[in-house]
C-alpha cells in the first residue's frame, strides 16, 4: 500500500470521526484533526508541487486570522505559555489545508460510503438532541451520566446549552437545505425516517435551548435557501422573515417584566442583553487601548475586567468574551485581525454563491447563517462547533462539482 492509498483511508477516518463524535463528544471529534493532518500535509505539498491548488480569498483571510494571532500572542505580555494560545489556532489551519485531502477523498469516495456516513451522523445527532432535551426536564443526562448541564436550557451533549444552541441552528440549516431542495436525492443516501428525525429533533432541540441569536440567525437565513432555486419564493419568504422580526422587536420593546417569561420574548432591556451591550463596549474600549496588536487571541477575557474598571463600563464583574466574533477578533488580535476575519467571512459568502453545484444550495444558507450568529456569539472560539464549521469550509473550497 503506498502512501496516497494510507493518506486516503486516514482522511476517510477523519470523517467517520466528525460522523460519531460531532455533537456526541469534543475529545473524539478531535480525532479527525489526527486522522486528518498526514494526509492535509501529503496532499496540500502535492497539490503545490504540481500547482493544482490556488487558495482563495476566504483561505487567505483565515491564514490571515493565524498570522494576527500569533502575533497578538507573541505581543501580549501577560501569556506566560504562548503556544497554549497559538495551538489554539490550530482549527483555522486546519480549515485551510484539509482541502486538497478532503478533494481528493471526494473525488474517490463511493455514494454508498456516504450514505452510511449520513445515515451514522444523523441518528447520533437525533439521540443526541433528544437525549438534552429530555435532561432538561428530568433533570439528569442519561447519557453523561450526570445532572443536566443548564437547568433552564437543553445543551443536547454539550456542557453549554448556548454552545449547542448555535450548533445545532447551523445543522439544522443544512438539514433543511437537503429535505427541501432535494428530497428524492438524499433519500437515496439516507433513509427518510432517519432523516426526518434529525430534521425534527434539531428544530426541538433549537427551540429548548432558548438561543435567541440563533434563532435570529435562521429566520435571516431561511430565505437563501431558494435562492438559487425558486426566486419568488427567496423573495416571499425574506419579506415574512422582515415582518416576523419587526414583529419581534415590536413585542420585546414593549414587552413588561420579564421574570419566568419564555426567553425568545425577554424585554429589550433585560440583564442578559445589557451584559452583552456591555461586553460589546469593552471589545472597543479594549480595541482603542490596543489598536494595532490587541491584547492577544482568546486572551480579551482575562483582561476584560480591567477594561471595564478603567472605562466605566458596567457589568464589571462579568469577565466572559465579547459574544461576537468580529468584536472578539478586534479586541484580540487588533485592526489586521478584525480585517482578516471581514475578508474570511465576506468572501466565504461570495465563494460559496459562485459555485454552480447542488453544494452551492446547502452551503450558502449555512454560510449565511454563521455570518449572522457571529453577531451575537463568539461561535469562532468554540470548540465543539469549530470542527464542524472548518470541516464545512474545507469542503466548500473543493473544485469537484458536487451533485447531491
Amino acid at each position: 500500500m503506498n502512501l496516497k492509498s494510507v493518506c486516503l483511508k486516514l482522511t476517510y477516518y477523519s470523517l467517520w470521526s466528525l460522523a460519531l463524535f460531532s455533537f456526541v463528544s469534543l475529545s473524539g471529534t478531535a480525532l479527525s484533526h489526527i486522522f486528518i493532518l498526514i494526509p492535509s500535509i501529503y496532499f496540500s505539498f502535492l497539490a503545490i508541487k504540481y500547482k493544482k491548488i490556488a487558495f482563495s480569498p476566504s483561505s487567505y483571510g483565515l491564514l490571515g486570522m493565524v498570522l494576527f494571532g500569533v502575533i497578538s500572542i507573541l505581543f501580549a505580555p501577560d501569556i506566560s505559555n504562548k503556544f497554549k494560545y497559538i495551538f489554539k489556532l490550530k482549527y483555522f489551519v486546519f480549515g485551510v489545508i484539509s482541502i486538497a485531502a478532503y478533494e481528493q477523498l471526494f473525488n474517490k469516495l463511493k455514494r454508498e460510503k456516504l450514505g452510511l456516513l449520513l445515515n451514522v451522523f444523523f441518528i447520533l445527532l437525533t439521540i443526541g438532541n433528544l437525549a438534552g432535551i429530555h435532561a432538561l426536564f428530568d433533570g439528569y443526562h442519561y447519557l453523561r451520566m450526570k445532572g443536566a448541564s443548564d437547568g433552564l436550557r437543553a445543551a443536547g451533549m454539550y456542557g453549554m446549552a448556548i454552545t449547542y444552541g448555535y450548533g445545532i441552528e447551523l445543522i439544522l440549516i443544512m438539514i433543511l437545505g437537503l429535505v427541501l431542495n432535494f428530497w428524492n436525492e438524499i433519500t437515496k443516501l439516507v433513509s427518510k425516517y432517519i432523516i426526518l428525525g434529525a430534521l425534527f429533533s434539531s428544530i426541538a432541540g433549537l427551540y429548548f435551548s432558548y438561543t435567541r441569536g440563533a434563532l435570529l440567525a435562521l429566520i435571516i437565513s431561511l430565505p437563501f435557501l431558494f435562492i438559487k432555486t425558486k426566486k419568488k419564493l427567496f423573495y416571499k419568504l425574506s419579506i415574512a422573515g422582515a415582518i416576523l422580526i419587526s414583529s419581534l422587536v415590536i413585542a420585546i420593546l414593549n414587552v413588561g417584566e420579564d421574570n419566568g417569561q419564555n426567553r425568545f420574548l425577554l424585554k429589550a432591556k433585560t440583564k442578559s442583553n445589557m451584559i452583552r451591550i456591555s461586553q460589546y463596549q469593552a471589545a472597543l474600549s479594549g480595541f482603542k487601548e490596543k489598536p494595532l496588536t490587541g491584547w492577544g487571541y482568546r486572551n480579551f477575557e482575562p483582561n476584560v475586567g480591567g477594561i471595564k474598571v478603567r472605562n466605566n463600563i458596567e457589568f464589571k464583574n462579568f469577565l466572559g468574551h465579547a459574544h461576537n466574533n468580529y468584536l472578539e477578533f478586534l479586541a484580540s488580535t487588533g485592526i489586521f485581525g478584525f480585517f482578516s476575519i471581514l475578508i474570511f467571512v465576506g468572501f466565504w459568502i461570495k465563494e460559496v454563491w459562485s459555485r454552480e453545484d447542488d453544494l452551492s444550495v446547502v452551503l450558502l444558507p449555512f454560510v449565511i447563517s454563521f455570518a449572522i450568529a457571529g453577531l451575537f456569539q463568539n461561535t469562532i472560539n468554540d470548540g465543539e462547533n469549530m470542527f464542524v464549521i472548518m470541516f464545512i469550509y474545507s469542503l466548500s473550497q473543493i473544485n469537484k462539482k458536487v451533485k447531491i
